[in-house]
């Protein structure tokens, strides 16, 4: 998966009440040579849970709750089958244009361009693999529609999915899907 050695970093971080106190993290990357450009990462808390994962720093004012899949562009999903599944320690799920590792709101899904161009449309395809959307869920779809129009942000809705374009969001397509619906 590559010949990496994990990366550890720390910091001193502020705490709600005022103190301080040290968070530490391990990563361990994992690369693909037929997907030039594409890391992958994991990370690894090396602290009490608690010092980090407090509700106050899991809201967002746009409702998100967790990201449920990324999606890739690819000429060939299939080609990248053997590494995907490696590394998420599952079996790819096949179809037309399309690879899916991973299960129902923990995946990844790789996109022939025109099944890319089915998903987001608009969306510039170029011949390297590379992450092109987010979906993200959310508690409440019709929250996250107040939030962002609050803000400026263009969006659109087509089936339940709340989509932000990638020119908006720095070339990265947002998706957007209440939690009960995945």
């Amino acid at each position: 998966m590559g010949a990496y050695a994990p990366f550890d970093f720390g910091r001193d971080a502020v705490l709600p009440a005022g103190g301080t106190a040290r968070v530490e993290f391990s990563l361990a990357f994992a690369t693909d040579p037929a997907m030039p450009g594409i890391a992958f990462f994991t990370c690894q808390q090396r602290h009490p849970p608690e010092l980090f994962w407090k509700p106050d720093y899991q809201r967002h004012p746009n409702g998100a709750l967790r990201v449920v899949e990324v999606v890739m562009s690819a000429p060939e999903p299939v080609a990248h089958r053997a590494f995907l599944e490696r590394m998420t320690e599952t079996t790819a799920e096949l179809a037309p244009g399309r690879l899916t590792v991973g299960g129902t709101g923990d995946r990844i899904t790789v996109l022939s361009p025109l099944e890319t161009a089915r998903r987001l449309p608009g969306l510039a395809v170029n011949g390297s693999p590379r992450f092109c959307a987010a979906r993200l869920a959310v508690a409440d779809l019709d929250a996250t529609k107040r939030a962002l129009k609050s803000n400026g942000v263009d969006f659109q809705v087509t089936d339940g999915v709340l989509l932000i374009a990638p020119a908006a969001s720095h070339g990265l397509a947002l998706e957007f899907i209440e939690q009960g619906t995945i």
